[in-house]
C-alpha cells in the first residue's frame, strides 16, 4: 500500500510539472507575471491566515475562561418616583417652542429672467 501511495504521488508531480511546462510554452509573458502574481499572493496569505487562527482561538479560549470565571451581576430595578400633580411643580424648567424660521430664498444659478 505504502509503494501505491510513492507510485501516486510521483505520477501526479510529474503531471504537474508537465502540465505546466506546456501551459508556460504557450502563454504570453504578461499573462504568466500574472499568474506568478496570483500563486505568490496565495502562497503569502497562508503563514498569515495561519497567525490569525491562532490568535483567534487563543483568544477565544481566554474570553471563555474570563467568562466561566465571572459571576452574572445581580439585577437591580429602580422604581420611578411619584409623578407631580400639575405641570408647575416639575423641577426642571420649561424651556420656550424653537423661534420660527424665516422662509429660504433658492437662487437658481444661469436664470437671468428675474
Amino acid at each position: 500500500m505504502n509503494g501505491a501511495r510513492k507510485v501516486l504521488a510521483a505520477s501526479a508531480v510529474a503531471f504537474s510539472v508537465a502540465l505546466a511546462v506546456v501551459i508556460g510554452n504557450r502563454m504570453s509573458a504578461e499573462a504568466m507575471a500574472v499568474v506568478i502574481g496570483v500563486v505568490c499572493g496565495v502562497a503569502a496569505s497562508i503563514p498569515t491566515s495561519a497567525l490569525m487562527l491562532a490568535m483567534a482561538r487563543r483568544s477565544r479560549s481566554a474570553c471563555e475562561e474570563a467568562r466561566a470565571a465571572e459571576s452574572r451581576p445581580p439585577v437591580v430595578v429602580v422604581a420611578p418616583g411619584p409623578m407631580p400633580a400639575s405641570p408647575a411643580q416639575v423641577p426642571w424648567p420649561a424651556y420656550a417652542p424653537p423661534a420660527v424660521r424665516a422662509p429660504r430664498e433658492y437662487h437658481i444659478v444661469g436664470d437671468d429672467a428675474q
